[in-house]
């Protein structure tokens, strides 16, 4: 009888041992590691991530506010090496960031793999799977070297993306912006656009204080919705619960739109996180360059938005 409780005890003793092990391997890791470090630290620093999907994207992420950049980058060459096509990506892309640090998704099309992403970022609360997914996909991942995202930067990336929303989310929309330009960007022009150190408002008047200066248009097929939802901000405003001014409202000048948007000129990323709380509106925000634009955002009300009350 005392064999097998002998036996039990030093596997027990034999575990806690590994797990001591684990634990200060895992610490003397994370601060050999600059990212850990500004990870687990809350540092207020950029965090870099080359998302290598078609096309491929630069993510950066800062601890301190949670705030996070994505932008699409149009690279010079598509290598074979991923670790070769991030640094080249982040060449392109103006970013001195070492080591560097890459994600092949199984869903290769930028668009599928960041809508799927926005989901789970929205659902994985009511259902649990999905952060067993999310696991499951980064050990493949791992295996088929398509990331070199250690286990621990790994975990602490998705424990801070379990507080984080779409909304805290800005989408560089540079093909965008090279349209309204009317010519192709140099290299020299996208690295400009598409790095935002550190990840904050990065408007010069946030700080006075002022109000966010928005235009409204309506682009979901209901009549007065843009009027209406004027009313509700300029009312939320005089109380002083939002510090929002609505300059314009119309109907939007082209085909209905499904999904409601809220675009960024300025940069005023924690005065916009609070409008789209406001109206309802968990959605990404896209950051647009406008010369000289009379506005902070604009909201394009889709058929999805629902009037708060």
């Amino acid at each position: 009888m005392e064999s097998p409780r002998k036996a039990q005890q030093l596997i027990g003793h034999l575990l806690l041992i590994l797990l001591v092990a684990g634990s200060a391997f895992a610490a003397y890791t994370q601060y050999q590691s600059a990212l850990l470090r500004s990870l687990a630290n809350k540092e207020n620093t950029s965090v870099y991530l080359a998302i290598l999907t078609h096309p491929a994207m630069t993510a950066v992420y800062n601890p301190q506010s949670r705030k996070a950049v994505l932008t699409t980058v149009k690279r010079r060459k598509t290598l074979d090496e991923p670790s070769a096509d991030a640094a080249d990506l982040f060449q392109v892309a103006g970013i001195s960031a070492r080591p560097v640090r890459y994600y092949v998704p199984r869903l290769s099309k930028r668009d599928e793999y960041w809508q799927q992403f926005k989901n789970d970022l929205i659902s994985w609360r009511n259902e649990p799977y999905i952060a067993v997914r999310t696991v499951w996909d980064y050990l493949q991942a791992l295996h088929d070297k398509r990331t070199n995202l250690s286990p621990a930067e790994f975990l602490l990336l998705a424990m801070d993306a379990t507080r984080l929303e779409p909304t805290d989310f800005t989408v560089n929309n540079i093909e965008e912006d090279k349209k309204k330009k009317g010519k192709p960007a140099a290299a020299t022009e996208v690295a400009a656009d598409s790095i935002l150190p550190p990840v904050e408002d990065l408007a010069p008047l946030a700080v006075e204080n002022r109000p966010l200066v928005l235009e409204i248009l309506n682009a979901s097929g209901v009549k007065g919705a843009a009027l209406e939802l004027t009313q509700y901000l300029r009312e939320k405003n005089q109380k002083g619960l939002l510090n929002v001014d609505v300059l314009n409202y119309e109907n939007y000048p082209g085909e209905r739109q499904k999904k409601t948007r809220i675009i960024d000129y300025t940069g005023r990323r924690t005065y916009l996180k609070q409008l789209s709380t406001a109206i309802g509106v968990n959605n990404e925000i896209t950051s647009e360059k406008q010369d000289a634009s009379m506005f902070d955002a604009r909201i394009i009300i889709g058929e999805d938005f629902k009037q708060p009350m």
